[in-house]
């Protein structure tokens, strides 16, 4: 099989106790959520490849496509070393 790559949309929203949401309409079965945003951050890559590798039959590897925290706090999702809701893509490449 060939290595194919995909574009993933996932979406952040802030939570009302200062915490943060992520899912994908991309990857249903993805939903994260986490009092800390840099946890969450680090959570969605690793997530996503469970998931994908799952779904594909076969290894995935998955890189964000630009610098999240930094396009979130850019937002007002967070406040600066925290973690500003709204959509990032990633890319998830199929081995």
């Amino acid at each position: 099989m060939s290595t194919r790559s995909f574009k993933l949309t996932v979406c952040f929203e802030a939570r009302a106790d200062g915490g943060l949401r992520a899912w994908s309409d991309d990857v249903p079965g993805l939903v994260l959520s986490h009092i800390d945003a840099d946890s969450l951050l680090a959570d969605v890559p690793e997530a996503l490849k469970v998931i994908l590798s799952h779904q594909w039959g076969t290894e995935a590897d998955v890189k964000p496509l630009g610098d999240i925290r930094e396009a979130l706090e850019n937002q007002g999702v967070v406040p600066p070393q925290g973690l500003d809701p709204g959509f990032r893509e990633y890319v998830a490449t199929r081995h």
